[in-house]
């Protein structure tokens, strides 16, 4: 188990049906990873690593020059999770990928379960000139439907094999069968990793501002620099003094999709001041975690698509959470 305040190591999951494009993505993150990253594959086969990059090699463990590593799942997820813990240093971040026909938003569950890790959240790649198809497909309708539902974040990968109208066309389809996920879209797996909830800086903003390090006056205050090509904008919500936990959790999940992620220390009727947590829909109270003896005041980081969400809303989201 952690210790007492120790960071968790950010958790991204990949899914998508077969031929989406999630190799493709995976080499993406391991050639180009800013943090050190650990991925988890069915196979070590299909992801083309440059053999350059490549450090050291092993049965189930790929090194790489970078310091991240690629692990194979052959043995088992847990199997793989384990030899991952266990390597030293840790990785910063860990990328699991979900086989072509699973949930990935039940491999998720253990992003929820590990105290050591922290779920960033399910990105879920969809082939913009194939998806409609499999989605028609009574054999594979079930499948890929839960595959979508499951996205928090929605990369429209392959946009190179449709035409504008076609495109068009998907992204609306898309809205609804992902229930309003963020979406972005990119061609081969070229996602900028700032889009990739664990990796770029957004994890990391959270987790100083959630530590007391970003203090602003009002209710809500941009807490991200006003970069217009960066991917994601954030807030910092300042709490009320006491809230109603389920109130919150209740709030929380039913914000709007693009509202990615949600961190920080608030004071509940339930726990006293506790650390909250919003990935992916999911909400955790994580009453081991301790507060930083400098905390100036409850409040929360809010990290959302760009110009996706109104900052003005947020509190109008949040106010009702109040005990």
């Amino acid at each position: 188990m952690a210790a007492h305040g120790a960071p968790r190591i950010a958790l991204t999951v990949v899914g998508g049906f077969l031929g989406a494009g999630k190799t493709s993505l995976l080499n993406h993150v391991l050639s180009r990873s800013q943090r050190r990253a650990a991925v988890l594959v069915n196979d070590f086969g299909p992801v083309d690593i440059d053999a350059g990059l490549i450090a050291q090699r092993s049965d189930q463990v790929i090194r790489l020059a970078n310091g991240c590593v690629c692990c194979s799942v052959a043995g088992g997820l847990d199997d793989a999770l384990a030899r991952v813990l266990a390597l030293d240093p840790l990785p910063e971040w860990i990328v699991i990928e979900a086989s072509g026909v699973s949930d990935p938003g039940r491999i998720a569950q253990v992003g929820m379960s590990d105290p050591m890790l922290q779920l960033e959240g399910v990105v879920v790649l969809a082939d913009a000139a194939n998806v409609r198809t499999l989605a028609a497909d009574p054999l594979l309708a079930d499948t890929v439907e839960r595959q979508l539902k499951a996205a928090d974040l929605l990369v429209l990968n392959k946009t190179d094999l449709a035409s504008a109208a076609e495109l068009a066309s998907l992204r609306s389809w898309l809205q609804a069968a992902t229930r309003g996920a963020a979406m972005v879209e990119t061609r081969e797996g070229r996602v900028d990793l700032r889009h990739l909830l664990g990796e770029g800086g957004s994890c990391g903003l959270a987790q100083a501002c959630a530590s007391g390090a970003c203090n602003h006056a009002g209710h809500v205050h941009a807490a991200m620099p006003d970069d217009p090509d960066h991917p994601f904008q954030s807030w910092l919500w300042r709490a009320p003094a006491l809230l109603d936990a389920d109130r919150l959790a209740s709030r929380l999940r039913d914000a709007p999709r693009q509202l990615l992620r949600a961190k920080g220390w608030v004071r509940t009727d339930r726990h006293g001041l506790v650390l909250v947590q919003l990935a992916g829909r999911r909400v955790r109270y994580d009453t081991q975690a301790r507060p930083p003896e400098d905390l100036d005041e409850p409040s929360l980081v809010l990290i959302g698509m760009r110009g996706a969400v109104d900052p003005a809303d947020v509190d109008a989201w949040l106010a009702p959470a109040a005990a």
